[in-house]
C-alpha cells in the first residue's frame, strides 16, 4: 500500500511558481512529513497562479481524476476571490468545493488555511490586512462549523512580524518577476526607500518555510500517530 497522500489546492501562494521546486511549500512539507511519518508520504501541489475558487471548480473533474485516494486535502484560497466577487460569494464557492471533496473523498480530512499577513505600514503601501482579515475569519468560522482543521497562516505571520521577523514576502513592486524573482533583501539598498518595493503578497523563502512550519505544527498536533489514521 502506498503511503499517505496530501493534496494542496490554492492560489499563487500555494503554487509558488517563482521559487525553485525544492524551495516550494509542497517540497518542504513533504520533507518534513517524511521525517515524522515515513518516507512514503507524498505531497502533491495543484495550486495555480491567479486562481480563485471558481477556477478550481471549473477544472475540478479533470484535476481530481488524477487522485483516486487522498488522505489530507489542504485548501488555501481567498486573495483572488475577494477581489473578484467578495466574501459572500467566496464562502458559497468554498462550501461547494468542500461538498465535492466530502462526496468524492469521504475518508479524507479537509484542512482550510488562511493567508498572508503584510507588515503595514512599514513594508506595504496600503492596509491590505484590513481587507483580507474578514476573509480569513470567514474561512476559520466555516472550518469550525464543518469540523475541519484550520491552519491560521495570517495569525502566524502576524506574530512573526510583531516579534521582528517581518521579512516573509518577495520583493518587486507588487508582482514577482518570473525570470528574475527577488525573494530576499539583496536589492533593498537600491529600492528599500520606496515602500512599493515591498508591496508584494507572495511569500519568499522564509515566508514559505514559516507557512510549512505552521502546517507541521497543526498536522502533528491533530494526527500525532500519522496521517493514515484519518483514512
Amino acid at each position: 500500500m502506498a503511503g499517505p497522500l496530501v493534496l494542496q489546492v490554492g492560489d499563487c501562494t500555494v503554487a509558488c511558481s517563482y521559487a525553485l521546486p525544492h524551495q516550494r511549500g509542497d517540497a518542504l512539507l513533504q520533507s518534513r512529513l517524511r521525517s515524522i511519518f515515513g518516507d512514503e508520504t507524498l505531497v502533491c501541489n495543484e495550486g495555480l497562479d491567479g486562481e480563485a475558487t471558481e477556477d478550481f471548480l471549473k477544472r475540478y473533474d479533470r484535476t481530481m481524476a488524477r487522485y483516486p485516494e487522498i488522505d489530507l486535502i489542504i485548501v488555501r484560497y481567498g486573495v483572488n476571490d475577494r477581489k473578484r466577487y467578495g466574501i459572500g460569494p467566496f464562502e458559497a464557492k468554498l462550501i461547494e468545493l468542500c461538498d465535492l471533496f466530502e462526496r468524492d473523498y469521504p475518508q479524507a480530512n479537509i484542512m482550510l488555511e488562511t493567508g498572508i499577513y503584510v507588515d503595514y505600514p512599514a513594508h506595504y503601501a496600503f492596509d491590505r490586512n484590513s481587507k483580507l482579515e474578514p476573509v480569513y475569519r470567514m474561512i476559520s468560522k466555516l472550518a469550525q462549523q464543518r469540523g475541519y482543521t484550520v491552519v491560521d497562516i495570517f495569525e502566524r505571520m502576524k506574530r512573526e512580524t510583531q516579534q521582528g521577523n517581518w521579512d516573509l514576502r518577495a520583493r518587486g513592486f507588487g508582482s514577482v518577476d518570473e525570470d528574475f524573482p527577488v525573494l530576499g533583501p539583496a536589492l533593498d539598498h537600491i529600492h528599500g526607500h520606496d515602500v512599493r518595493w515591498f508591496t508584494n503578497i507572495h511569500p519568499n523563502i522564509q515566508g514559505i518555510q514559516t507557512i510549512v512550519d505552521e502546517e507541521i505544527s497543526v498536522i502533528t498536533q491533530t494526527w500525532p500517530t500519522g496521517l493514515r489514521a484519518i483514512a
